[in-house]
């Protein structure tokens, strides 16, 4: 079973990867621990790529994660399953806030340690403005569009949970 669970930040995107990870008893990969070294530093490029094509030779995996230039394509076409986090910003937002009050001045599982969790305005400023743009709207469109049999969009916690249900 191969899993891409793409998304909103602060979606969730990360907790259900580790519960389907759990669940399948399957490896996982958060493409955010791949992008960032310590103290938010970014990793080299082919560095990271190295990291996640050599992920993708396991037999199943889950990979949390958008980012373009790790092996979208690649991702995409091997997954079994493709589920796409679209909730409004409001989720997201509160959903950040959140995960900021419970893991302040540490680092949360799903990103390098050293890679405090923090909420400053420019993130801020991006979960209102630049993660909502029509870019990447249009692109999970597009994904879904390709696609078609085997992804999953989901609005609502509610609708993720009734797919949960069924697993």
């Amino acid at each position: 079973m191969k899993i891409a669970v793409m998304g909103y930040s602060g979606s969730g995107k990360s907790t259900l990867a580790k519960q389907l990870a759990a669940y399948y008893g399957i490896p996982l990969l958060y493409l955010d621990a791949v992008n960032f070294k310590e103290n938010w530093q970014l990793r080299d490029r082919e560095e990271c790529r190295k990291i996640v094509a050599d992920f993708m030779q396991n037999e199943n995996w889950v990979i949390d994660g958008n980012y373009s230039a790790f092996y979208l394509p690649e991702r995409l076409s091997q997954a079994h399953i493709i589920i796409i986090l679209r909730y409004n910003r409001f989720v997201c937002i509160r959903q950040a806030f959140r995960r900021n009050r419970e893991y302040k001045g540490r680092s949360r599982e799903s990103i390098t340690q050293g890679c405090n969790e923090k909420l400053d305005l420019e993130f801020f400023l991006w979960l209102i403005f630049k993660q909502y743009s029509k870019a990447r709207k249009e692109k999970f469109r597009e994904i879904q569009a390709k696609y078609p049999d085997k992804t999953y969009v989901f609005r609502s916690r509610k609708e993720l949970n009734a797919f949960l249900n069924e697993l």
